[in-house]
């Protein structure tokens, strides 16, 4: 559980990061080269050490999912929401989380299991705060919960894919996955109606370190770490981010947070985690 807890911090930091240094950028372009940039770090990993490489067109679409699609619909929602409201909705996770593990994996999801998603998704509701207007609210609601829904099956895709494949090495063949994921998001790009930017050093700072540290890196440990707890566990750990979300929003971006409603939610959060 310690690499989802170590990812869930470092994610924390990306909503505010997203939303204020890279404010006016299309979404289509920060979606392809936090992927691009991604892909080329793990593709030198993967010819460093060839040996260990072995080509599997699964990975490429699990990470067209979990990654590509994700990031096309998570990405455009910072035109309609703050930060700390799109750390929020992803209250929703769970619940996708618990549909892939049944539908994809003939699993069940236990009573313990049950109770902590409820709990999650209590405290999670419990911290978020309207105050944006009904449209941008429903139109940035619903693009969340198709990247909640993309991200949360990629997870349990590929965790269905390492135990048939547990013997090939993770990290020499992950650049399979940020292949998928630059596919889907070049798509978008190169479609958009302007697919022409001049960036800040401020804007290339933030790709730089999104796609290395918070797509590459972040992602790498996460599926690790995903592998490492069972489902119900992974389905609450997917809503840890949203208390430590709402926090960095407040304490470095700025933006206001009702404490006697968030306070509430973190009890719910610990609660969770007790019940599992």
């Amino acid at each position: 559980m310690s690499y989802l807890i170590i990812v869930s911090i470092l994610w924390s930091f990306s909503f505010g990061i997203i939303k204020y240094g890279l404010g006016g950028v299309d979404s289509s372009y920060i979606s392809f080269i936090r992927s691009l940039i991604a892909f080329l770090f793990f593709s030198s990993i993967s010819i460093y050490n060839i040996k260990k490489f072995s080509f599997d067109l699964k990975l490429v679409i699990i990470g067209a999912i979990q990654f590509g699609l994700m990031y096309v619909f998570y990405i455009q929602s910072y035109a309609y929401l703050p930060a700390y409201l799109i750390a929020t909705f992803t209250i929703t996770t769970p619940i996708f989380v618990g549909l892939a593990s049944k539908f994809i994996l003939k699993e069940q999801i236990s009573k313990n299991g049950i109770y902590a998603i409820i709990l999650v998704l209590i405290g999670s509701f419990l911290m978020r705060m309207n105050i944006v207007n009904p449209l941008n609210y429903w139109i940035g609601f619903l693009l969340i919960q198709f990247a909640n829904f993309f991200f949360a099956s990629g997870q349990i895709l590929f965790k269905e894919w390492n135990a048939k494949n547990d013997s090939k090495d993770i990290v020499h063949n992950f650049s399979q996955l940020f292949l998928g994921a630059t596919l889907i998001t070049s798509i978008f790009y190169f479609f958009s109606i302007n697919n022409s930017y001049e960036l800040t050093s401020i804007n290339l700072f933030t790709l730089i370190f999104l796609g290395l540290i918070s797509t590459g890196l972040g992602f790498l440990f996460w599926n690790i770490g995903s592998l490492k707890v069972s489902n119900e566990k992974l389905a609450v750990m997917n809503n840890l981010i949203i208390p430590l979300a709402v926090l960095n929003s407040f304490f470095i971006f700025g933006e206001q947070i009702d404490l006697v409603t968030f306070l509430p939610g973190i009890i719910c959060f610990y609660f969770a985690l007790k019940v599992l």
